[in-house]
């Protein structure tokens, strides 16, 4: 079987999250990710970070099924390693600051010397132009400044912060979508783009229709917790053992959840009968709904669930997650062997795609490919390798110059 990027060749100079995320997902569509790391190794492989078993989560998660190569970009010879596998390349993404690439000449312009037809991608906080683009950006910086932490948390509490690093993650899955969109336009025409991708823009487009809202009427949202500004009843209640969402949009849901409450007498009072009353008397409909809810379980709600056919779910954590039985039939956890570690439970990117079967490889130990690729890639010389990793061109995790 072959994946639909088998053939395709990505280098990834990507550290942590934000640059890694894309080729990821670019390795499961069936992509070479050629991880391009520093002596030191990506600053994910930190083993304090999300430790498991003496290595980091987010290196165990993030750079599954690419291979390791060190390279010292800041030589001039380390330069010439990566020309190299430039020409013989697809693709290149990093998330260095702006100006960083262009230094070491390796920016879209200084490739297209080596290769006419690369794809160059720049995962950068705040993007290559505007007076922000050289300030230094993390998750939570992002979140507060695209409105999402506004947008999150309590009506009457602070302000909360998404509980992934949904700055990094969107900044990546846009990231790969680019990638994609420019391998397919260079089979129509020819050439190869470089994206200019920014976290900043990634989260403040999925402000999505709630932007739209504001920049055509002026008005704000605010926090709302659970709730929704617009339906009612869309938001979280406490059960007897735990908490619940109910998201009743429509009539016909709502209609239904007054079946399941035994109160048929709502369908028709002026205060409920449809989602503008009940938006106008909202605290009239969440207390009817927290009394009702409050006396059952989760158990006794979801067994309501399929006799009336309710939008309600329990309010999960991960350990639930992974016991439900729909995350099971997917099968969104799979396992790969790592040679320090051993078997790995780790999730795969959510497409099923026909006559294809994701690698499943395990995260490459820092340096784990250099030989490898110099060899079978470029043609290298075992006394050439051997030079190279003497003067600390490159390296392999185990000649002293960085840590497996």
């Amino acid at each position: 079987m072959k994946g639909m990027l088998s053939g395709i060749t990505i280098l990834e100079l990507g550290q942590v999250i934000a640059g890694t995320y894309g080729g990821m997902i670019l390795a499961d569509l069936g992509a070479e990710v050629i991880k391009i790391e520093p002596h030191w190794g990506d600053a994910a492989r930190n083993p304090k970070i999300t430790p498991v078993r003496g290595e980091s989560a987010v290196h165990l998660q993030l750079n599954r099924g690419k291979r390791s190569m060190v390279i010292d970009l800041k030589s001039e010879a380390g330069r010439e390693v990566f020309y190299g596998l430039v020409a013989e390349s697809d693709v290149v993404i990093d998330n260095f600051r702006p100006g960083v690439m262009a230094r070491l000449k390796i920016d879209h312009e200084s490739l297209l010397r080596h290769n006419p037809r690369i794809i160059t991608v720049s995962v950068t906080g705040f993007g290559a132009g505007g007076p922000a683009s050289d300030q230094p950006a993390f998750d939570l910086v992002v979140q507060a400044l695209s409105g999402l932490l506004d947008l999150t948390g309590p009506p009457d509490g602070p302000p909360a912060r998404v509980g992934i690093p949904l700055a990094d993650i969107s900044g990546g899955i846009f990231a790969c979508v680019a990638v994609l969109g420019a391998l397919v336009g260079r089979e129509l025409h020819g050439e190869g783009r470089h994206a200019d991708i920014s976290m900043l823009d990634s989260l403040v487009s999925m402000l999505s229709y709630d932007a739209l809202h504001h920049l055509n009427t002026g008005a704000l949202n605010r926090r709302q917790g659970t709730e929704h500004a617009h339906i009612v009843p869309w938001q979280a209640f406490e059960t007897r053992d735990g908490y619940m969402v109910v998201a009743a949009r429509g009539e016909k849901f709502w209609q239904n959840l007054c079946d399941a409450i035994d109160r048929p007498d709502l369908k028709d009072d002026p205060r409920t009968r449809d989602n503008g009353a009940r938006l106008e008397h909202r605290e009239y409909v969440v207390r009817i709904l927290a009394e009702a809810f409050a006396r059952r379980t989760r158990d006794e709600w979801m067994d309501l669930a399929t006799k009336h056919d309710l939008p309600v779910a329990p309010v999960n954590d991960l350990a639930d997650v992974f016991r439900y039985p729909q995350v099971q039939a997917r099968e969104m956890v799979r396992r790969y062997r790592h040679p320090t570690v051993g078997d790995v439970s780790y999730l795969p990117s959510p497409f099923k795609l026909t006559d294809w079967e994701m690698p499943g490889l395990p995260a490459p130990m820092l340096g784990e490919h250099t030989v490898e690729l110099l060899s079978n890639r470029l043609a290298y010389s075992d006394e050439t390798i051997g030079r190279l990793v003497e003067r600390g061109v490159v390296g392999t995790g185990r000649d002293g110059n960085g840590v497996s």
